[in-house]
């Protein structure tokens, strides 16, 4: 029976080695500068073909996460070169939930989300401001059930985040969010296991579905900014200092 290497068994063997490089280098584990095993040493680590490496390398450099170079090897790059949008880099900068990570996500999402939820209030349609209510109403079945319906509440508090951003009816701002969605996603999940967290933060969301519902925009606007600052208030307690 064939050894298993250290990629374990899921997935494709390519998507397997990217993660396997990508999670180590986001996480710091292959710093700034470091130099990657050979080709050769490598593939015979992870038991892989040496095609397979060279292509990880490439999926990786398409990132801004390495740099390859002929006779001169492999080398990470610095943080300031990675494609921090990028899907793939957003999950491994994410989980585990990374403090600069997550303090990074509100700043982001201060400077996206309360201007979202001013323009859905006057674009949303019917069907979205349905659709944010049964995300509120959800979250507020599920929040006494806490921990053990986090799993419900969390997708509940995503949609609810994720329809206000398509209700802005901006295209780029969707999108922004559909790329946002796993780092959405292990933000949510930090802010749900902070105690008291979600009593703090449950009356925003009501203000804030209400105001769009309403049509008010700047209500919106105060309402979602407010949110957002009292998840981040929530979930610095947690983290601590900087």
């Amino acid at each position: 029976m064939k050894a298993e290497g250290p990629l374990g068994r899921h997935r494709t063997m390519h998507g397997q080695v990217v993660e396997w490089l990508g999670r180590r280098i986001v996480s710091g584990e292959l710093g700034d500068g470091s130099q990657l095993p050979n080709e050769a040493d490598l593939a015979a680590q992870l038991k892989v073909s040496r095609g397979g490496i060279r292509e990880a390398v490439k999926a990786l450099a398409a990132k801004g996460l390495v740099e390859a170079r002929p006779r001169l090897g492999t080398r990470v790059l610095p943080r300031s070169e990675w494609n921090l949008m990028d899907a793939e880099v957003i999950i491994w900068r994410g989980r585990p939930a990374d403090p600069q990570f997550l303090r990074e996500l509100f700043e982001l999402r201060l400077m996206v989300e309360p201007g979202a939820a001013c323009l859905a209030a006057d674009r949303i349609t019917p069907e979205q401001a349905r659709t944010l209510e049964s995300a509120y109403l959800a979250m507020a079945e599920y929040a006494p059930q806490l921990p053990e319906r986090e799993a419900e509440f969390v997708e509940a508090d995503l949609t609810f985040h994720l329809t206000l951003l398509r209700a802005s009816g901006n295209q780029l701002v969707e999108h922004l969010g559909r790329l946002l969605e796993p780092s959405l996603h292990h933000g949510l999940e930090a802010s749900s296991h902070v105690p008291g967290g979600v009593a703090a933060t449950l009356p925003h969301h009501k203000a804030v579905f209400h105001a769009v519902r309403d049509h008010h925009a700047r209500a919106a606007e105060r309402s979602s900014r407010r949110l957002i600052e009292a998840t981040a208030t929530a979930v610095e307690t947690m983290l601590g200092p900087p």
